[in-house]
């Protein structure tokens, strides 16, 4: 025979009149396998990741979608933070769609050192403290899986209930300059960026390197470290310092490129300056990836999957 549905607030009233409340067991510590335990889902939407609570936690029995629940008269929360308190924060990450299920264990591009540099971010998450925190740049050539850790790790620090924001620093340019189409300034959307718990920057670095991208990059870098906020990147560029960097400078000489050089400039340094590099070291731990370009290694297998079969002499 099916159970009575009651709300919580039943629950509660039987409870101070001394009559034994039961209980199912929380949705949550079953790990059904709609959600694995956690109490959402995570599903493509356009060009972002969206999560939404789970059916079994919002049809649970035990605490009726609160994340509380009665056990010997007494209200207990289920999770910490609560699955819908990541579901939230997950919204207003702007995580790519790509990456909606990233995922550090089950990154798989180990033709380079990936196992050694999985093993490294999961001892810095890990040993992450709000107090002290220190950021995290991820250097490597193209296809070699930086934005997916960055997904992966902007997940993880959702699931803890720390606010986040992953922002591809290309992409932020195109905003702000379409902001000022609106009569919109800098100040709103950067503030955002600046005041959130963890930013994540997707490709630091790219772009023309003009002194005006310059200027919006410095703003979020000093801002943040102003505030002692991390920044967690991904960069394609060298993250080794260069010598012949002079401070406060981005270029190595005067001759500013008019079109995407990006071979021309080798470093980060040389790509953000020298003041921000140095706030970036500071704050930071550099782990440098490396492997195998998996776009490429996809293509040439179906390419070998599409040669016609060698016919027999």
């Amino acid at each position: 025979m099916d159970r009575p549905v009651r709300s919580l607030r039943d629950e509660l009233h039987s409870t101070a009149k001394g009559s034994t409340a039961f209980d199912l067991g929380c949705a949550l510590d079953r790990k059904a396998s709609c959600c694995e335990g956690i109490g959402y889902r995570l599903q493509p939407r356009g060009s972002l990741t969206h999560a939404e609570l789970c059916h079994c936690v919002q049809e649970c029995a035990s605490c009726f979608g609160q994340n509380r629940r009665v056990v010997d008269g007494v209200a207990k929360t289920c999770r910490s933070p609560a699955p819908s308190r990541v579901v939230t924060l997950i919204n207003n990450a702007s995580l790519p769609a790509r990456y909606s299920a990233a995922r550090l264990d089950s990154f798989s591009n180990f033709s380079g050192n990936g196992r050694e540099v999985v093993q490294r971010v999961s001892t810095w998450m890990r040993e992450f403290d709000a107090e002290k925190p220190r950021g995290l740049l991820i250097g490597g050539p193209v296809g070699v899986g930086k934005t997916y850790l960055l997904a992966a790790i902007a997940k993880n620090f959702a699931s803890r209930g720390i606010s986040i924001r992953f922002v591809d620093f290309f992409q932020l340019l195109l905003e702000l300059k379409a902001g000022y189409a609106n009569d919109k300034n800098d100040a709103g959307l950067l503030g955002e960026m600046i005041d959130v718990e963890i930013l994540l920057i997707d490709e630091l670095g790219k772009g023309r390197n003009s002194d005006w991208e310059a200027s919006i990059l410095d703003q979020l870098v000093m801002g943040r470290y102003n505030r002692n906020k991390i920044i967690v990147a991904s960069t394609n560029y060298d993250l080794k310092p260069n010598d012949r960097v002079a401070f406060g400078t981005n270029h190595l000489d005067d001759k500013k490129p008019s079109s995407f050089d990006l071979d021309r400039f080798e470093s980060l340094e040389q790509r953000v300056g020298a003041r921000i590099y140095s706030r970036l070291f500071e704050i930071s731990d550099f782990i440098e990836l490396n492997g195998e370009d998996f776009r490429k290694r996809s293509l040439q297998e179906k390419m070998q999957n599409l040669r016609p079969p060698r016919k027999n002499s």
